[in-house]
């Protein structure tokens, strides 16, 4: 399902522009800076009519369709011979048209195409619309929508609009029930890591856990989606207050260190492996002050063990609600640690904490 969503939004953003030339003049109103509702009535024209044309058009290729949806970002993105007051007119305006125009965008190309002008027009109104589009049957338009709310969460923190960000987490919890392109998690992610709401950050980290089990981080792109998923943590738990709530994103630390496996079988190792685990060592160094004994010189089962030693510490002292899942080989390690003394390493049982270094 990911490489589905890859080729479809490449395949979408090379395909070379021709261009069904809209009637509409906007070469004057390009340049000023106040706007008259002439202006905005000639602008909306120019809109239809590109909107439309994406919308209908019929070429193979789907040039025709990919060209409409570029002259109509060019308008909102280009500074060049066009005033902030000009594009942001332009922006609200084409949105109104799409809105009128949803319904229409039925076949996969003409709803890619539409979702991707949602998401670059980054117009906090286009919001529900974006939200609607996460329940798409398409991947790529999912992809879009998922990566338009991401953009779009810097703007609605700083307008404090709390009740859109909590109707959007809660959107983003309903697509989470059911498993989502690898391409998709990723966006999804980035937004709610980017959101004040307590409703954010409660999804985030459930979210989280959901997707750790069964985790392949042999998937490059898998690997991506974990390293936005500790950013996002990172971010929720250094601006939680709750104490539940920070249990919960402990808690889904907790399960990225238990389903993050070292490869045994691959020769050579991807980098990436090393990477990720020692990224998620850090943020946890981070977020609590404390250390395990991680060391990224290390090998990597050794460096395994020393997330493990996480989980354990984590649920020894209370600061995750419960002791996650872990798969079947996890589990017997543990076993074995704690039978000869813990499940820790050498170096992780030699590790410190605030008080151990205060000689409390």
């Amino acid at each position: 399902m990911t490489r589905c969503v890859q080729v479809a939004v490449v395949a979408l953003l090379v395909a070379t522009p021709v261009w069904a030339q809209v009637t509409v003049d906007l070469g004057d109103v390009r340049q000023k800076s106040s706007l008259t509702a002439d202006d905005r009535s000639r602008i909306q024209a120019y809109a239809q009519q590109a909107v439309q044309t994406m919308l209908t058009n019929t070429d193979p290729d789907r040039r025709g369709m990919v060209a409409a949806r570029e002259h109509i970002l060019e308008e909102v993105q280009s500074a060049e011979n066009r005033t902030e007051a000009y594009r942001q007119a332009f922006a609200e305006e084409t949105l109104a048209v799409l809105a009128k125009t949803a319904e229409k965008a039925v076949s996969q190309p003409a709803r890619v195409n539409f979702v991707m002008i949602l998401a670059r027009l980054q117009v906090i109104e286009a919001a529900p619309l974006l939200q609607s589009a996460l329940a798409d049957p398409y991947p790529a338009s999912q992809y879009w929508a998922a990566k338009g709310l991401a953009m779009l969460a810097p703007k609605i923190v700083a307008r404090v609009v709390p009740r859109l960000e909590g109707e959007i987490a809660d959107s983003i919890e309903k697509m989470l029930q059911t498993r989502q392109p690898t391409m998709v998690l990723i966006q999804l992610f980035d937004a709610l890591g980017k959101f004040d709401h307590e409703r954010a950050h409660d999804v985030l980290a459930g979210g989280v856990v959901q997707v750790a089990k069964g985790l392949d981080a042999s998937d490059p792109v898998v690997r991506r989606m974990v390293s936005e998923a500790i950013r996002s943590l990172e971010r929720a738990y250094s601006r939680e207050v709750r104490p539940d709530a920070k249990k919960n994103l402990l808690l889904a630390y907790a399960a990225l260190c238990a389903h993050i496996m070292p490869p045994i079988d691959v020769s050579p190792v991807p980098a990436g492996y090393a990477r990720l685990m020692a990224e998620l060592n850090a943020s946890l160094e981070q977020i609590t002050g404390e250390d395990v004994g991680f060391e990224s010189s290390d090998p990597l089962a050794l460096q395994k063990l020393a997330l493990l030693e996480w989980v354990e510490r984590l649920a020894r002292t209370k600061r995750i609600p419960n002791r996650p899942e872990m798969p079947a080989a996890v589990e017997q390690a543990v076993k074995d640690g704690q039978s000869g003394g813990g499940a820790t390493t050498g170096k992780a049982a030699n590790a410190t904490t605030p008080a151990d270094k205060a000689g409390t």
